[in-house]
């Protein structure tokens, strides 16, 4: 039996991995959005479902409005004594940890180990001896340089640095942007897996000593070469619980977002030699079959207790937005003062699941006001919505279309409180949408084509907001999607 890369086509950027028994888990970026860090696990590396988030919220109160492109950045995952670790830097604040004895159960609150200003990719490593480190990376946005990869020694609970680091390897001539390093130890060998070029045109190199602190060889271990994975890089090395070794990695898709890809790995004199002889591979056999694969949700027909746990929001989230009605959802006008819909925090998002698909929701309004918007949108730099608003004391079809500097309201025919919105994105990211009131869908926008946000693929979301200070609220229900 084969897999097909991407095994993941959706936007989980930066993804780490690691196995504990029979068991893989993976964490990846979540930027601006809250829940943070969402944890995947899978029993076949192929297969992959969304089981929970190391932290409800970023622990700054200016998180509490979106601050695009900021955020958690580039985590790493670790299992060591017992204790599932998570490290993430956050490009402004610092290096957090949290940490779980149940993956699956609360993680500890963030505890932030170093406060510093564009350190960036932090992993631990915890040697044979059983002292601890921290490599790292660093934003030139931050601190004026990049391409250098940094160690420093950290207490064994990894609550701690214990000294202010030095310079593990400079990549300025050869592997320039190097950052997202992951350490392991091999055979008495110290590997540094680490990204160099840049996401969309870059490489995977690796990094080898006999000494942690170096000076390490340096190797390319995997390039676009003459496939269409560009810039295959920012991942981790994974052996499987049959003997196997593999990469995962993302591949930047634009409006799609970083897009997850397995690769086979083998060892040749101490070398890593990844997908077909440095290669990507489009297909492969699986490492592990499954019966009854798992799949990612999307699809949220709000009957639970709780939002689905692909469901993000844009800023740290209150539990006054919306209340669960089983069946259905209702999203509360929030006290927020409206600048454009990419900067409101309440609006509810999810990651584009596929190159092509379909999504249908229906919603109603109830509003005594001109100025409460419902409905859906995508959103990136550039974004599109489409809902319903009262005007003049009718509800009317809106659309929103916008940037991060301009944004264009346009009304269109009276129709009821309650509406069904369809959004149809085909290869591209071209959408198309849809709205009826009565089962009569008509066309609003043709080939509107998504972009991605500031490192981070578009998203759909349901939204309810006001432009004045009122209260309202929208209800919706069936969000289903299709592929």
């Amino acid at each position: 039996m084969k897999y097909t890369n991407p095994i993941i086509h959706a936007d989980y950027s930066d993804p780490d991995v690691i196995r504990v028994g029979d068991d893989y888990f993976l964490v990846a970026s979540s930027l601006h959005t809250t829940p943070c860090l969402p944890l995947l696990h899978s029993v076949d590396l192929v297969h992959w479902e969304i089981i929970n988030y190391v932290s409800e919220k970023l622990p700054f109160a200016y998180y509490d409005i979106p601050r695009h492109g900021e955020g958690v950045w580039a985590p790493s995952i670790r299992y060591h004594n017992g204790f599932y670790y998570v490290f993430f830097s956050t490009p402004d604040e610092g290096i957090f940890m949290s940490k779980a004895k149940d993956p699956y159960g609360k993680w500890e609150e963030l505890k932030l180990i170093k406060e510093v200003k564009g350190w960036i990719d932090p992993c631990p490593f915890w040697d044979d001896d059983g002292k601890a480190y921290l490599v790292n990376a660093f934003a030139r946005s931050r601190t004026g340089f990049n391409s250098v990869l940094w160690i420093s020694q950290m207490n064994p609970e990894g609550t701690l640095l214990l000294d202010e680091g030095r310079l593990l390897f400079d990549g300025k001539l050869y592997h320039k942007t190097i950052e997202g390093p992951k350490l392991y130890k091999r055979n008495g060998y110290y590997y540094i897996f680490a990204p160099a070029g840049g996401v969309t045109y870059g490489w995977q190199t690796v990094l080898r000593s006999r000494n942690i602190y170096g000076p390490y060889e340096d190797k390319i271990v995997l390039s676009q070469r003459k496939t269409n994975v560009n810039g295959p890089h920012q991942g981790a090395w994974i052996d499987d619980s049959e003997g196997g070794n593999w990469f995962i990695h993302f591949q930047d898709k634009g409006a799609y977002g970083r897009i997850t890809h397995l690769q086979p790995l083998i060892w040749e004199e101490d070398w890593p030699i990844i997908g077909l002889n440095g290669e990507p591979v489009l297909k492969w056999n699986v490492p592990i079959s499954r019966d009854k694969p798992v799949t990612l949700a999307n699809s949220d027909d709000f009957t639970a207790n709780r939002l689905g746990l692909q469901w993000q929001w844009q800023a740290n989230h209150q539990k006054n937005w919306y209340q669960m009605l089983k069946p259905g959802l209702r999203l509360f006008v929030a006290d927020h003062e409206y600048q454009s819909l990419n900067l409101l925090p309440n609006v509810l998002t999810q990651k584009f699941p596929s190159e092509s698909f379909t999504l249908s929701t229906s919603l109603t309004l109830n509003s005594k006001s001109d100025q409460i918007y419902a409905g859906l949108t995508v959103l990136g730099v550039e974004y599109f919505a489409l809902g319903i608003k009262q005007n003049q004391g009718k509800y009317v079809v809106f659309s929103i279309k916008g940037n991060n500097k301009t944004e264009r309201e346009e009304l269109y025919f009276e129709v009821g409180n309650k509406v069904s919105i369809k959004l149809e994105v085909k290869k591209n990211a071209f959408c198309k949408f849809f709205i009826s009131s009565e089962n009569n869908f008509k066309d609003i926008y043709k080939d509107f084509q998504a972009v991605p946000g500031i490192w981070v693929g578009a998203v759909v979301g349901i939204f309810c907001f006001s432009k004045t200070k009122t209260q309202g609220f929208a209800d919706f229900k069936n969000f289903q999607i299709k592929m």
